[in-house]
This record gives structure tokens, sequence and C-alpha cells, in this order.
């Protein structure tokens, strides 16, 4: 009796062990390049706060309080902290990878535009400038999230006015690093 115990915990055994082998490891999933980072999150983001924000501009040019709501406000912070986390990502991405191969990235293929080749040289010059850039580019939508949360049209009206700003600076040194030369060929710098 005993044996036949000990041959059918051993079976058992046998099994779990045979059963849990079976389970194949999902591969972890991709990082995601700076292309879809900037696309899918921080483009489509900030283009859906500047959306909203520029539906409540008034006749001074800033946000009018009046054009807002609870709603409005609440998109405002939303798209601000999807933006920020975002570019915390592009932060943290290492190594930085432009785009997959085979991936067309914007104005590329058009006159002026630069390729993800090119694009990826720029930023292996210094991937840690674009860091500091995705660094500084989260603080400043930190700071209009923070603002829109406790409905501070005075803070939040010209941080979004600045937003275009920050981004092109980056985007200057190393997303359109042809555009950056063709200013400076006229002595327009930033």
């Amino acid at each position: 009796m005993r044996s036949k115990v000990s041959w059918m915990l051993i079976a058992a055994s046998l099994a779990v062990v045979g059963a849990c082998s079976q389970k194949k490891e999902q591969p972890a999933a991709a990082p995601l390049t700076l292309h879809e980072l900037m696309k899918d999150q921080v483009d489509a983001n900030a283009d859906a706060l500047w959306e909203v924000s520029n539906a409540a501009i008034g006749e001074t040019a800033g946000l009018d309080t009046s054009k807002m709501t609870d709603a409005t406000w609440a998109q405002i912070e939303q798209r601000a902290t999807a933006v920020q986390r975002a570019a915390l990502e592009i932060a943290r991405l290492d190594p930085i990878i432009v785009a997959k191969p085979g991936v067309t990235i914007a104005d590329e293929g058009v006159e002026g535009g630069d390729t993800a080749a090119g694009v990826q040289a720029a930023i292996d010059k210094d991937p840690q400038k674009l860091r500091d850039f995705a660094q500084a580019l989260a603080v400043h939508v930190g700071d209009i999230a923070a603002a829109a949360k406790v409905h501070d049209a005075a803070r939040a009206g010209p941080l979004i006015d600045q937003l275009d700003s920050v981004c092109e600076d980056c985007h200057l040194e190393f997303w359109y690093p042809g555009q950056k030369a063709l200013l400076e060929q006229y002595g327009i710098t930033r």
C-alpha cells in the first residue's frame, strides 16, 4: 500500500511539474520608440490640450474663465498629465530608439524633412540632452496640470502659450535638425 501511495504522489508531482513547465513564457513587450511615444502620446495629448484651451481664449489672448467649465479644466489637467507621463517615459528611455525599422517619421521624404536615421544620429550625439528636454517638458506640463486643477487661468494661460516653445526647442535640436540649420542660415536662433 505504501509503494502505491508513493507512486501516486510521485506521479501527481510530475504532473504538476509538467503542467507548470508547459506554460510558455510571454515575451516581454518591446519598449516603445521615441516616435511612438511622441506621435501617440505627447503630440496627441498636447494637440487635444490646445484644442480645449484655444476654445477658451478671450479678447486679451488669455484664458477667459467665463468660457471655462469644470469639465474644461479637467480635460486640460488630464491632457497635461498624459503629456507629463509620456515625457517622463521618454526621459527614461535607454537606449533611445527613434523608430522601428521601416517606419517613416513625420516629414520624412518631404523636402527639408529629416529621416529617422538622421534623427537617430542627432540623438546619439547627446542622448542626455534629449532626456533633459523631456524632463523639462514633464515639469512644464506638470505645472499646467497643477494650475488646471485649481482653475488658475492666470497661471495656466501663459504656461499653455509657452508649451509650443518648450516642444520646439527639442524638435529643432533633435527631430528637425535640418530646419534648425535652415533657421541658423537666416540668422534666426532660438
